[in-house]
């Protein structure tokens, strides 16, 4: 795969003088536009930091790829106003078009997408070590650079065989969780020897990313809803809720 990023990053926060006088530290916005095979596929908000990763995780879960293998470029212009996504294959027709969606996740948009996308499917089982959920609700507890500056913005983090891989931040929960999903596709780990922690709340939009990404576990330092934990138990998505050091770990599998 073929990564040409003109854009690189932005400012991720800047000091700011509040409406009550005091300076803080606010996070970024930034918007573009992700195209695939040169027609348009979502509008992101985000935070102006690792484009081509944000937009190789999203096509992955929200179903558009089924492999990394299928990409052969990601172009990034240099305002990162426009991220191009060129596949080796077409892509197929839906029998209906899709109307446009707007997400929970700041302004993203999914832009009337015309695709099938892959279907959901069991995630493989991976034997999950309680260390290995203490290690990932140590490291948020922890936080990172971003979150520790603005206090504003959400995080995941990726743990590969005992050891944090990677951890991505963003002012949405969706993309830090794409951010960190296209890492992992970009170093070539394979994501069904990995496990995702997210700082943000759970429903089934976020459980049916962890599935279409392959991944055995997903652990959340928030709570879960109803329907997130049957979509999980019918994928067999290993479901860890409300982890947090020092609450009590509450395991749904």
């Amino acid at each position: 795969m073929q990564i040409n990023d003109l854009f690189g990053a932005a400012a991720a926060f800047e000091t700011v003088r509040m409406p009550d006088g005091t300076e803080a530290a606010i996070p970024a916005e930034h918007a573009a536009v992700l195209y695939v095979n040169e027609q348009p596929a979502f509008r992101v908000v985000c935070t102006p930091q690792l484009l081509p990763q944000l937009a190789l995780g999203r096509l992955l879960t929200e179903g558009w790829i089924a492999s990394a293998e299928e990409v052969e470029q990601i172009a990034v212009c240099a305002e990162g106003l426009k991220v191009n996504i060129y596949l080796n294959h077409p892509l197929t027709a839906r029998r209906a078009a899709a109307q446009e969606v707007s997400s929970c996740c700041t302004d993203n948009v999914a832009l009337g997408s015309p695709v099938e996308v892959q279907p959901l499917r069991a995630v493989p089982h991976l034997d999950l070590q309680p260390e290995w959920v203490d290690a990932l609700a140590a490291a948020m507890s922890a936080g990172l650079p971003l979150y520790q500056a603005t206090h504003a913005v959400h995080s995941c983090f990726v743990l590969h065989e005992g050891r944090i891989l990677c951890a991505c931040e963003d002012i949405g929960r969706h993309n830090a969780l794409d951010k960190a999903v296209g890492s992992v596709l970009l170093a070539g780990v394979p994501l069904s020897k990995c496990v995702l922690y997210t700082s943000g709340r759970v429903p089934m939009d976020m459980v049916r990313k962890a599935i279409r990404a392959g991944v055995p576990a997903l652990v959340s330092k928030t709570m879960p809803t109803v329907q997130s934990l049957e979509l999980a138990a019918e994928y067999g998505l290993q479901f860890v809720c409300g982890r947090k050091p020092p609450l009590t770990l509450k395991e749904h599998t």
